[in-house]
């Protein structure tokens, strides 16, 4: 029976294959055009198309030529091989409200990245308050907390998590959930809101 043959871990992994399906699904949610939309404006089976964008097939040429055009992209945009800078969204500092304009003890929540630019998710900086109120949020998609300073308190209907500073969480937006400071030092956290 031969010797197994030594395992090289430095040899390079074959690079992945660049994922079309997921950049074609956001330029045409950026276009606000549904997947019927899109399948009758290259006249192709919307399965067909739905099976484009989950990677699960792969389009012609010509195809990619149409989705192209209706996306109002080049290929090599549509390929990843070319950066739209209109993509590309900074929110600067000034342009923030200042934190300080929060009255101590209450909540605020300042936007970093909202609106109908950003196709996946939403960031914003929130200060909780010490009181975490009445009100229970609940949303679609997906929720992240990252703690950048003091410690919060995520309230939900049975349970509390207490987080700190460097920590995260991340739980389902249909849990119904408050939020407040723990302590006396101010809290602010990086919130993410996914919608999907």
């Amino acid at each position: 029976m031969p010797a197994a043959r030594p395992v090289n871990t430095t040899e390079e992994t074959p690079a992945a294959p660049l994922m079309l399906g997921g950049r074609l699904r956001r330029l045409r949610r950026l276009k606000g055009m549904t997947l019927e939309e899109l399948a009758r404006a290259v006249d192709v089976d919307k399965a067909h198309l739905s099976r484009i964008e989950n990677n699960l097939k792969s389009p012609s040429i010509a195809t990619l030529a149409q989705l192209a055009r209706a996306l109002g992209v080049s290929i090599g945009h549509l390929l990843g091989e070319t950066v739209d800078k209109a993509e590309i969204k900074v929110t600067r500092a000034a342009q923030r409200e200042v934190a300080s304009a929060f009255p101590d003890g209450q909540h605020g929540i300042v936007p970093l990245l909202h609106g109908d630019s950003v196709a996946s998710f939403e960031a914003f900086l929130v200060y909780p308050g010490s009181d975490p109120g009445a009100t229970e949020a609940r949303h679609a998609g997906q929720e992240m907390l990252f703690i950048l300073s003091g410690s919060v308190e995520v309230v939900f209907q049975r349970h509390s998590v207490t987080v700190g500073q460097g920590d995260c969480i991340h739980f389902p937006g249909y849990l119904e959930h408050r939020l407040r400071r723990v302590g006396r030092a101010r809290a602010v956290a990086l919130l993410v809101l996914s919608n999907s």
